[in-house]
């Protein structure tokens, strides 16, 4: 009976992301109905606890992993009938386990990557076009300049780097929470994003936060520069609103910050996009130095922030560091390209910097 029930719950999970592949309506249903009764009760929940509840799954989970590996190696090679018996109880939990996360990612992270893009739930007066050269510097030249103007404005320490003393999580929830007046996608509940325990191995990938689909947390990295951590914790809290895609979920972050009262926040927000919009700008005009520098000069103190992690944090990263870094991060990179990939993303992580043109499709009738 047991293992009916089980492949029954097994084949409805395979038949909802068959039907999410195929309609992007029965994902926006699920986004708006679904979707908030979790975050709004499990999301609850698991705010209560101080620690990121979804790193400690993780390494529940590998370790879980492991025991089926040792225990399948046992079986092989140890016949006693009350091994079998320890290993069928143990495979027959295991198999609900693996069934929960199915349906946990199937219905919090699967589903969202089918959905309507944002472009098309909140821009639909601005039609699918080519954006042109002179429009894409429009952008860069705009971003540049407030980033010169906001940068002398910033507390730094003797050492020049960035000071900043206020609670970032209740500001990025205060910024999040505002655009929500405009995106009703993002109004309503946020809980409180927390940092992860192992920031120095997630540096060592290269990544600024993690959205755990198990646990319904926005986690970011606290070893990173911290000009990176308002746009990075709205960006992790914009996936728990429905908005699974890297592109939006930068471009989110982006507009939560800019449009945010605190100053740092702006800053965040725009130093957020200033690489992705700056590597375009540069291919448009093909690198040529005379046609670069007709426009805004990056000003040297925003190229100094614009930093991953500081050279001191780097180096207390590498001295800590198990496995080398390059090592990390080729796989990591590995890891998310394939995950993107399956879900649908077909240029994996190149799709990050596709919030160029969310931002061009924005700034059309602003800026030109």
């Amino acid at each position: 009976m047991k293992k009916k029930i089980w492949f029954a719950l097994f084949a409805a999970a395979v038949i909802i992301n068959l039907v999410a592949w195929n309609s992007s309506a029965f994902c926006d249903w699920h986004i708006r109905f679904f979707f908030p009764v979790s975050i709004n009760t499990y999301g609850r929940m698991m705010s209560v606890v101080p620690f990121s509840v979804g790193e400690w799954m993780i390494v529940f989970g590998l370790l879980l992993l492991a025991e089926a590996l040792i225990l399948g190696l046992v079986r092989l090679f140890v016949k006693k009938e009350w091994v079998k018996k320890l290993c069928s109880g143990f495979y027959k939990g295991f198999a609900w386990v693996l069934l929960a996360v199915f349906w946990i990612m199937t219905c919090n992270c699967f589903l969202l990557y089918h959905a309507s893009p944002i472009d098309e739930k909140y821009m639909p007066e601005k039609t699918e076009r080519t954006y042109t050269d002179t429009e894409l510097a429009a952008v860069r030249d705009y971003i540049v300049t407030q980033l010169n103007v906001l940068t002398e404005l910033m507390e730094r320490d003797d050492a020049g780097y960035l000071v900043y003393d206020e609670e970032i999580s209740d500001g990025a929830i205060r910024a999040m929470q505002k655009l929500g007046n405009e995106y009703g996608q993002l109004a309503g509940y946020y809980p409180k994003a927390k940092t992860i325990h192992s920031s120095d191995f997630l540096s060592q990938e290269h990544m600024m936060g993690y959205y755990f689909p198990f646990s319904m947390e926005a986690n970011y990295n606290k070893t990173m520069y911290v000009v990176n951590k308002p746009a990075t914790i709205c960006h992790e809290l914009a996936h728990l609103k429905g908005f699974i895609y890297e592109d939006e979920a930068n471009f989110i972050g982006f507009l939560a910050c800019v449009s945010s009262d605190d100053l740092f926040f702006r800053y965040s927000g725009y130093m957020s996009v200033l690489g992705y919009v700056e590597n375009e700008f540069r291919d448009s005009v093909n690198h040529k130095a005379s046609a670069y520098f007709e426009h805004p000069e990056i000003a040297r103190s925003v190229y100094d922030d614009d930093l991953f992690l500081t050279a001191e944090a780097w180096e207390k990263v590498e001295e800590k560091a198990v496995i080398q870094t390059a090592v990390v991060k080729k796989a990591s990179n590995q890891f998310t390209e394939a995950t993107l990939k399956l879900n649908g993303v077909e240029d994996g992580m190149k799709s990050y910097s596709r919030v160029v043109q969310l931002l061009l499709k924005y700034y059309d009738g602003i800026l030109y």
